[in-house]
């Protein structure tokens, strides 16, 4: 999720202190920078997209780090703010550390939420990476003349449901994929998450025997496409590329990705396709790979965001 959201998260929290959400409000700004710091990462972007995107919700948004979030923060508004609650401070701050791990693991990307244990970025897949619906519940409980309007209580509920709502979408979305792929192929795996556009859209990605299929479904109304079949590479093919650094870097960084393979005069050329993103008629994030005729590497090249920003590896 972007900063905004986070923040505006943590404003919601602070507003079950029972106090005005204000910048004189210790509790309050405690929550709002605990909801936005373990993007801090962001300090990685200075080195680069590859750096950012290698690191990006990796240890900062682990739960050892929020506690060591919530510690720092409080005692730091604890010396600003003398007399206040050390233990209240504490908690709100965390609360707001909190909010912003299970927001992340709600969306596509993911956390590493177990970090150091381990390093899986853990994902629900239930929330766009921009979702407006959290954004418009948040702000019924920070400002107080909503909240006189509607009660907390019942902003919340509100919220809970769209959650059920989207885990229904979900599933209804993984039936209606089987409906339409699994009558005619033994479908081996299958992994949908929300689209980049669209609160009633999902993307699916589908392993068969041989082959990776993604595509799009509409919930309302019910359509369904295919985006494109991409056939499997020989294992002779993925075992050359797969210890190098761009090999190494994707399976760290996408959980869903695909790689195809093109033989040119000099050698190979292998495309890395993040699976997770799709919009403007194609993927988000891809990577190069160029072997010679003996599969020795040549170059690989990381491109985030577009296909013509590259980031030598």
């Amino acid at each position: 999720m972007d900063p905004i959201t986070h923040g505006v998260v943590g404003l919601a929290i602070a507003a079950f202190t029972g106090e005005a959400v204000a910048i004189a409000n210790p509790y309050a700004i405690g929550s709002l920078i605990g909801a936005v710091i373990p993007d801090a990462d962001i300090i990685m972007q200075f080195r680069g997209d590859y750096s950012y995107l290698k690191n990006h919700r990796g240890m900062s948004h682990s739960i050892p780090f929020i506690f060591l979030y919530g510690i720092a923060v409080a005692s730091l508004l604890a010396i600003i703010n003398p007399g206040v609650s050390l233990l209240k401070l504490f908690l709100y701050t965390l609360s707001g550390c909190a909010s912003h791990i299970l927001v992340d693991i709600a969306n596509p990307y993911g956390a590493q939420v177990l970090w150091p244990i381990v390093k899986k970025r853990y994902t629900l897949n239930l929330l766009l990476v921009y979702d407006p619906f959290l954004i418009i519940i948040s702000s019924m409980i920070i400002f107080p003349f909503l909240r006189s309007i509607i009660h907390p209580g019942v902003s919340i509920g509100v919220f809970t449901l769209y959650l059920v709502f989207r885990y229904w979408m979900k599933n209804h979305a993984k039936k209606i994929v089987k409906s339409n792929l699994g009558r005619h192929q033994h479908i081996l795996s299958l992994k949908v998450l929300p689209s980049m556009a669209g609160l009633v859209n999902w993307h699916y990605i589908v392993k068969i025997k041989g082959k990776t299929i993604i595509g799009e479904v509409n919930i309302i109304p019910k359509r369904f496409t295919i985006i494109e079949t991409m056939d499997d590479l020989d294992n002779k093919l993925i075992k050359a590329v797969s210890r190098t650094r761009v090999a190494e870097f994707f399976s760290e960084f996408t959980p869903a990705f695909h790689i195809k393979c093109n033989k040119t005069n000099d050698g190979y050329e292998y495309d890395f396709i993040d699976l997770r993103y799709y919009i403007a008629k194609d993927f988000l994030h891809h990577a190069t790979a160029v072997l010679d005729e003996n599969f020795k590497l040549v170059t690989s090249i990381f491109h985030p965001y577009r296909r013509t920003r590259n980031v030598e590896l």
